[in-house]
C-alpha cells in the first residue's frame, strides 16, 4: 500500500496537478504546442482546458509530421496522405501533459507537452508513400527573345523548350524574361532558380528577324529566320551542363504567326539536344548512408533536414529509418568520397556535429546541438 501511495505522490508530483493524456505505447518524443479557444462564460473551465488541450495535441502532431513529409525531397505526398494521419491523432500521441492555461481576453490559451510516437508516425508516413507519386527533377526555363530587334514578351521560345521536354521525367518551371545583363551574369538567376527548387535551369537567347525577298513581296506572304543559343546550369555549383544551338524558319501571311513558328521550331530542336546531358548531370551524383545520432527531438530533426537541403553538393535525400532518437538518411551528392561529404558538413555546421565513424559511402555523427 505504502508503494501505491509513493507512486501517486510521484505521479502528482510530475503532472503538476494538470490533465494527463495517456495513449498508445510506442517511441515518442516531445513536442511543445499551444492553442488559443474562444472564452465562453457559460462553459465550465475543465470543458475549456479540455478543448484547448486537443487543439495542441493536434498542433504538435501536424508540427510533426510536417517534418516527416518533408524527409523525402525525391517524394511528393497527396492531401490525402495527411489527412488520413491527422483524422486519427490519438494513434501518434502517447501522452500530454498541461504547462500553463489562462484566460487572456475572449480566448482561451493553453500550451502542452504532447509526445508524438515518431516510430510509428514515420512508419505510416513510408507505408503511405506507396499512394504518393516520386517527384521529377525540376528545371527552371528562363528568355530572352527578341523579334525584329524588338524585345518579345510572347514567350514563343519556351513554348517551344516546354514542348521537347514535356515528355521527359522533368517540371518546367517558368523563370520568366530575362534582361541582357542577365545572360551575361547569370549567377542570380541561378540562386533563384535554387530557391525555387530547380535542380537546373535553362536559359535561352533567342531572336527572330524578317527576311525580304521577291517572292515574299510578291505572294504577300512573310518569313522570318529565328536563331537560339540553350544554356543549361547546375543550380548547385553554377556549372555548365550542357549547350545547343539551333536555327529555323516560318512563314505565314501572318507577322506574329510566322515569328510563333521560327522560334518555337529552332527552340524546340535546340531542346531536344539537351536531354541527355542532363538526364547523365541527373545521374551523375553518388549515394551515401548518412546516420545522425542523437537527434532527440524533432526540432533537431527539422534542422538536421534544413542543413541537407542548405548544403549545395546535395541533390536529393530521404529519411530511411528514425528511431531510437537516431535518423538513418539515404543521401544523393555531388561529392566524390565519405571523407569529403564529412568535411562539408563539419566545415559549415562544425558547432553541430562529431564524426562518430565513417566508411564507403557512409558516414556517422553525433548531433552535438
Amino acid at each position: 500500500m505504502k508503494k501505491v501511495f509513493l507512486f501517486l505522490f510521484v505521479l502528482i508530483s510530475v503532472c503538476g496537478c494538470q490533465r494527463f493524456n495517456i495513449g498508445p505505447k510506442g517511441e515518442g518524443e516531445y513536442v511543445i504546442s499551444s492553442a488559443p479557444v474562444p472564452y465562453e462564460e457559460e462553459i465550465p473551465v475543465s470543458a475549456l482546458k479540455k478543448k484547448a488541450l486537443q487543439a495542441a495535441e493536434y498542433g504538435a502532431l501536424e508540427r510533426a509530421l510536417r517534418v516527416f513529409l518533408s524527409s523525402n525531397s525525391l517524394v511528393e505526398y497527396p492531401d490525402s496522405v495527411k489527412q488520413e494521419i491527422l483524422s486519427r491523432p490519438k494513434n501518434y500521441i502517447r501522452r500530454s501533459y498541461i504547462k500553463t492555461a489562462y484566460r487572456k481576453g475572449g480566448s482561451y490559451f493553453l500550451e502542452a507537452r504532447v509526445m508524438i510516437l515518431v516510430s510509428e508516425l514515420s512508419a505510416k508516413v513510408k507505408e503511405l508513400e506507396e499512394s504518393s507519386y516520386v517527384k521529377k527533377t525540376n528545371i527552371l526555363v528562363a528568355s530572352r527573345e527578341t523579334i525584329n530587334g524588338e524585345i518579345s514578351l510572347l514567350q514563343y521560345c519556351r513554348q517551344g523548350i516546354y514542348k521537347a521536354l514535356k515528355n521527359y521525367p522533368y517540371t518546367l518551371l517558368d523563370g520568366g524574361n530575362l534582361s541582357q545583363n542577365n545572360l551575361e551574369d547569370y549567377f542570380a538567376v541561378v540562386d533563384k532558380a535554387k530557391k525555387e527548387g530547380a535542380r537546373f535551369v535553362i536559359l535561352a537567347e533567342a531572336a527572330a528577324n524578317e527576311l525580304e525577298s521577291a517572292n515574299q513581296l510578291s505572294t504577300g506572304f512573310k518569313t522570318l529566320r529565328a536563331r537560339v543559343n540553350l544554356r543549361v546550369f547546375s543550380t548547385n555549383n553554377y556549372q555548365l551542363v550542357a549547350e545547343s544551338a539551333e536555327s529555323a524558319s516560318g512563314l505565314d501571311a501572318v507577322a506574329n504567326i510566322a515569328s510563333q513558328k521560327a522560334l518555337t521550331g529552332a527552340c524546340e530542336s535546340a531542346a531536344l539536344q539537351l536531354a541527355e546531358p542532363i538526364n547523365f548531370a541527373v545521374n551523375s551524383s553518388r549515394t551515401f548512408t548518412f546516420v545522425v545520432k542523437d537527434v532527440n527531438t524533432i526540432e533537431r530533426l527539422e534542422r538536421l533536414q534544413n542543413i541537407l537541403k542548405e548544403l549545395r553538393e546535395v541533390e536529393d535525400f530521404s529519411l530511411k529509418k528514425y528511431n531510437n532518437s537516431n535518423a538513418t538518411f539515404e543521401v544523393q551528392a555531388n561529392i566524390t568520397s565519405s571523407e569529403e561529404f564529412s568535411a562539408k558538413i563539419i566545415r559549415k555546421y562544425y558547432p553541430n556535429f562529431t564524426i562518430s565513424r565513417t566508411g564507403p559511402d557512409f558516414v556517422e555523427m553525433i548531433f552535438i546541438q
